[in-house]
């Protein structure tokens, strides 16, 4: 495995980690538990899961997994896109959900509209680090991101800027970080002068996102979506050829894999060690 120190931290992380977003689609827990062990074995050993992924059951799972590895482990997770309190308690039902919604878009041609609502406040964000603790059964999170900011949130975020720096200085969050958006997160870090340590950015082979980081001299941190973005464009991608191109584009940083294969985990590592 390959890695590297994300540039303007002291963390080092393999060039690529595993992200969890699709983790709950695996519909037990021992198909959940063997995926993360491909990761690992893979020497995959940073990890990043939201509270929203699953409703709870990405963090659940990871920190089960983690037990006995936590030391040799970073783990990234989110705030401010909240869980459903009853998928948290029930998460059999959150099948029957994407069921629904299935259905629904099938008779309906289109999307359910969704909750665009970020949880910003104090208390929410206490609530939710909270969570994430006890289902990662850690003490501590290495990257704590805002999930999806817009730049309408920046002066909610703001308040919050004594409670990051409270968690920060406890040790409870090593890094503090924006996931989304690369225009939105650029523009949050540049109003919010020295609060956040590391951008995690959608980015695409043909788009070119993260370039938007050149106008405020940011590096490139963590990039994650080139594989979405390529399959949106492609029914039949050369995976191998998106990774050597993703890792080019963020050549000192870390590029976020995503997965429910876990001979597709094993693979994105074999390549890792083909590109130079």
């Amino acid at each position: 495995m390959q890695w590297t120190t994300i540039p303007q931290t002291t963390l080092l992380v393999p060039r690529i980690g595993f992200g969890t977003a699709s983790l709950h689609h695996l519909l037990k827990s021992a198909q959940r538990q063997h995926l993360l062990r491909a990761a690992w074995d893979a020497g995959i050993t940073h990890f990043d899961t939201a509270r929203m992924y699953g409703h709870g059951m990405a963090e659940r799972e990871l920190g089960t997994f983690l037990l006995g590895r936590r030391n040799q482990a970073t783990i990234a997770t989110k705030f401010g896109i909240p869980a459903s309190r009853l998928l948290e308690a029930f998460p059999s039902f959150m099948y029957s959900q994407k069921l629904i919604e299935k259905l629904r878009r099938q008779v309906l041609g289109k999307k359910p509209s969704g909750n665009d609502y970020r949880y910003f406040c104090k208390i929410d964000a206490e609530q939710s680090l909270s969570k994430s603790l006890r289902s990662l059964q850690t003490d501590w999170i290495d990257i704590l991101f805002v999930h999806e900011p817009s730049l309408r949130d920046v002066g909610r975020i703001d308040e919050l800027s004594e409670w990051l720096g409270l968690v920060k200085r406890k040790g409870t969050v090593r890094y503090l970080g924006l996931a989304g958006n690369s225009t939105n997160c650029a523009e949050i870090k540049a109003k919010t002068g020295k609060l956040f340590d590391i951008l995690q950015i959608e980015d695409s082979i043909d788009l070119n996102e993260a370039d938007s980081l050149s106008k405020f001299a940011f590096p490139m941190q963590i990039t994650y979506g080139y594989w979405r973005r390529s399959l949106e464009k492609n029914n039949t991608i050369d995976s191998a050829m998106i990774l050597k191109q993703a890792l080019k584009r963020n050549q000192h940083g870390m590029v976020l894999v995503s997965t429910r294969k876990p001979q597709r985990v094993i693979d994105f590592a074999q390549q890792l060690e083909q590109v130079a």
